[in-house]
């Protein structure tokens, strides 16, 4: 028994006869008889009760009745799910997301979903290790992270460069004179420095700006999660040096952005997805609104 078995048999009943049901399957009477028979010799039932003119559906026949309509129904929902995947308006993009680029994220989204109300977004958030694993698994389409140094796996789009900031709780804001910060200043209050991330320079780069300083800084404690950072500095903890990247102001509750002049580094937040690997449409759709 297959799909085109159910729907013919479906057709006959709704059009409680053999003869009009081929009529409407533009088909030959006889081989939809015979569909018919060989239904019930399958089954072991009698589907349909025939008597001259009288015609009636058993009670095995209404059951199977039910299941066909039931089957067709199914399949032209797949099919228009498949129709919609393919078009580009119905799907899912999987997209990964640093901590760091969340807040452009959300940018982006704002405006895919102006354009594609129907298309389910699944955000992944982690650091750019993780993500990276992500992405070569196949387990995310895309990843809106921090540039890395190695890239040539990927193809990538190149977001506006951010500078580096010193964050520091709202409480402390009188430490600084100026809104300009120096490194001299911020190695004598607690730091909460970004830890060292593979692909990335900015640990280091950070580490070399003090030495040619000639500078220690009291580093009480590292971290990969520039949210978790910007967290322990909100509760008082201490102050961090971080990439700008436009943060909304709920990431900034409680805390206070400084310039640091002394740092003329920067970082450049990207969005990647595998070279050559098949792409949906959905998702080559989020991937052409970001520019």
């Amino acid at each position: 028994m297959d799909i085109r078995q159910l729907h013919y048999f479906r057709e006959i009943v709704k059009q409680s006869s053999i003869s009009k049901a081929a009529e409407a399957l533009h088909i030959a009477q006889p081989p939809l008889s015979q569909l018919l028979k060989k239904l019930e010799t399958e089954l072991g039932t009698t589907l349909i009760h025939r008597y001259r003119k009288k015609w009636e559906l058993t009670e095995t026949g209404e059951i199977l009745y039910q299941y066909a309509d039931q089957m067709i129904m199914q399949m032209q929902d797949v099919k228009q799910r498949i129709q919609e995947v393919e078009l580009g308006v119905a799907g899912t993009v999987r997209i990964g997301v640093s901590s760091a680029c969340s807040n452009m994220l959300i940018d982006y989204i704002s405006m895919y979903r102006t354009h594609f109300p129907n298309v389910k977004i699944s955000i992944i958030n982690g650091n750019s290790e993780e993500l990276l694993k992500r992405l070569e698994q196949r387990e995310i389409d895309l990843a809106l992270l921090l540039r890395l140094s190695n890239s040539e796996h990927y193809e990538m789009k190149m977001l506006k460069k951010q500078p580096y900031v010193v964050i520091a709780p709202t409480s402390w804001a009188t430490s600084f004179s100026h809104q300009h910060v120096t490194f001299k200043q911020i190695a004598k209050l607690p730091f909460i420095m970004l830890g060292a991330m593979e692909g990335h320079s900015f640990h280091g780069d950070i580490h070399r700006a003090f030495e040619e300083h000639q500078i220690e800084p009291n580093i009480i404690i590292e971290c990969k999660d520039i949210s978790m950072v910007a967290s322990l500095v909100s509760k008082g903890l201490g102050v961090s040096i971080i990439p700008s990247m436009d943060y909304a102001s709920t990431f900034l509750e409680n805390l206070t952005l400084f310039e640091l002049n002394q740092f003329s580094h920067s970082v450049e937040p990207v969005i990647l997805k595998l070279k050559d690997a098949p792409t949906s449409k959905v998702t080559t759709q989020f991937w052409d609104i970001v520019d």
